[in-house]
């Protein structure tokens, strides 16, 4: 949810870009026991420079590089957040990473959340938190395996007697693999850069950094889990994910239907991969019954017993 910081205006003033790489949701006490953490979190200066190191080497335009040299330039906190470990369908999840609009319009289907994204460009949103934050974001690389998110947002509310500008740039990595059956498995891990104006960076740093880093922590940890929860619901209930897509009427047509046909396509895969082990059990139960009879029906051979 987007009232994960609580009343910390600062970070509340970035956290418009966390929606768009993190999916901000929801979790079932299932999916959070699927996303435990891989990793710690951490903010030493090794972490820092390998992530640096990964930016270099993101495909950016020049305005791209100018957004991200001005965030680094200036990082007021730096965090690497624990790493997640979640069962998910690689396109499902790479789909609603890429689109918050949707995401943010499903819990506005399920009632669960007042914030708006609006899609006002070329993977560039819009978005307000109905409690003093307002933001945009842009996605400055986007590929199955990296995404760069920009975000500049402000805060103006009780807390502070003047608005609270910020800027925050976001590096979410992510692997895929199988296990042994074949499932689908997704390690996630971000870094997160922000720079707050307006506010004393010594004082931020020593009494704010432990409450936001947290904060960040537990919102990834919740999003990796409603990632999970997604694709999971897309496998075991098909009717209610396309009662959810009807209700999705806040975003572009196409993306609706794609996320409709996404969540169809696992239910197939997911039907088509139970209907084997049915077949197996039932061939299973009727080798056991053969097996039990044939030494009452001494007179009849194993064999025909079996095909009867």
């Amino acid at each position: 949810m987007m009232e994960y910081c609580g009343g910390f205006a600062p970070w509340r003033a970035a956290r418009c870009a966390l929606t768009a790489a993190l999916v901000c949701g929801f979790a079932s006490a299932e999916s959070v026991e699927a996303a435990a953490p891989e990793s710690e979190a951490t903010s030493s200066r090794d972490a820092r420079d390998d992530a640096l190191r990964r930016l270099a080497r993101a495909e950016l335009t020049h305005e791209a590089r100018s957004k991200v040299s001005g965030v680094l330039g200036a990082t007021t906190i730096y965090r690497r957040l624990p790493s997640q470990v979640i069962e998910c369908d690689p396109s499902l999840y790479v789909f609603l990473v890429e689109h918050p609009d949707l995401v943010v319009n499903i819990w506005e289907a399920l009632g669960i959340s007042e914030v708006q994204v609006e899609q006002i460009g070329e993977r560039l949103y819009a978005a307000n938190d109905k409690a003093g934050t307002l933001g945009r974001m842009e996605f400055l690389h986007a590929s199955p395996q990296m995404h760069v998110v920009y975000a500049e947002g402000s805060y103006e509310g009780p807390l502070f007697g003047r608005t609270i500008k910020g800027k925050s740039l976001l590096l979410l990595e992510t692997r895929y693999f199988r296990n042994t059956s074949g499932r689908h498995f997704i390690r996630c891990r971000m870094d997160a850069f922000l720079h707050v104006e307006n506010v004393g960076v010594g004082v931020l740093a020593k009494t704010l950094q432990p409450l936001v880093g947290a904060a960040a922590d537990n919102n990834f940890h919740e999003t990796a889990a409603f990632l999970a929860g997604i694709s999971r619901a897309a496998e075991v209930n098909y009717a209610g994910m396309q009662k959810v897509a009807e209700k999705l009427t806040n975003v572009a047509p196409a993306d609706r239907e794609q996320f409709a046909a996404l969540t169809e396509q696992l239910a197939v895969r997911a039907a088509l991969a139970q209907t084997p082990r049915q077949e197996s059990k039932v061939a299973a139960g009727a080798d056991s019954s053969a097996s039990r009879q044939t030494p009452q029906t001494t007179r009849r051979p194993t064999r025909s017993a079996k095909q009867r």
